[in-house]
């Protein structure tokens, strides 16, 4: 999608994944979880997320289809509950609106990364089709027909999209679209090799958090991991 901020986007198009393909990295994940070969000891394979290399929406029928698959019960699928899967797209509104048709619980996650236009127009440039009111729209008609909370989520940016008056912004807004269902998940920027992006400091990105808090709408820093193999959200593929 041609974020500049991350190190994915900056690669292009190569093609999509197919299904079987998207339901093969399950069964892998599934496999080494269940013979304990990834650390912490053997366990079963209970969540997934769509988000990274690639836009989903842009691949919807596959995505879709996919979904379908591992939710299904054994021997078709994996029996992974709906709830426990997530989709992330940057925006793009008629699809999540199709998406909202399907009858899934699946949670939406929307990359929105700041909550004006002027800003998201260079940050996400797909804003250029679908401004941010468009995809709050679509967002709420997602929530409304899942009965699901949306997930938004923002990679805070050194004096980018980070000033408090864009935290109070996000907060307004989130709350007038949404109301109760959402739920904003702060992501400390990773760094890239040769990026002149760069994280927020601490006690902004802590005063950002409170503020979008104090207009009503829960908002956490999640948890940054991969980070020293260059496989963090926004690093994948930057490197080798």
């Amino acid at each position: 999608m041609a974020c500049p901020f991350c190190a994915t986007g900056q690669g292009g198009l190569n093609r999509n994944l197919s299904t079987a393909e998207i339901v093969d990295q399950v069964r892998a994940a599934a496999a080494a979880m269940r013979d304990g070969e990834v650390s912490g000891g053997p366990g079963r394979l209970s969540n997934i997320v769509f988000m990274g290399m690639g836009e989903p929406l842009a691949n919807y029928k596959r995505v879709v289809a996919a979904v379908r698959r591992i939710t299904s019960p054994a021997p078709d699928g994996f029996g992974i509950s709906q709830r426990n899967v997530v989709v992330s797209t940057v925006g793009l509104a008629p699809a999540i609106r199709k998406l909202a048709d399907e009858d899934l619980s699946v949670t939406l996650a929307v990359s929105l990364h700041t909550p004006d236009d002027e800003l998201r127009d260079t940050l996400v440039p797909v804003n250029n089709r679908w401004p941010v009111a468009e995809v709050l729209d679509a967002a709420r008609y997602y929530a409304e027909k899942s009965g699901r909370r949306v997930s938004i989520e923002y990679a805070l940016i050194r004096d980018i999209n980070d000033q408090p008056w864009r935290a109070d912004m996000l907060g307004a807004k989130l709350h007038k679209a949404l109301g109760s269902r959402v739920h904003v998940n702060v992501i400390p920027l990773n760094p890239t090799p040769g990026s002149k992006w760069d994280a927020s400091p601490k006690p902004v990105e802590q005063e950002f958090v409170r503020r979008v808090n104090a207009q009503g709408v829960p908002c956490t820093v999640r948890d940054t991991r991969g980070q020293e193999i260059a496989a963090a959200c926004g690093q994948l593929a930057a490197e080798g």
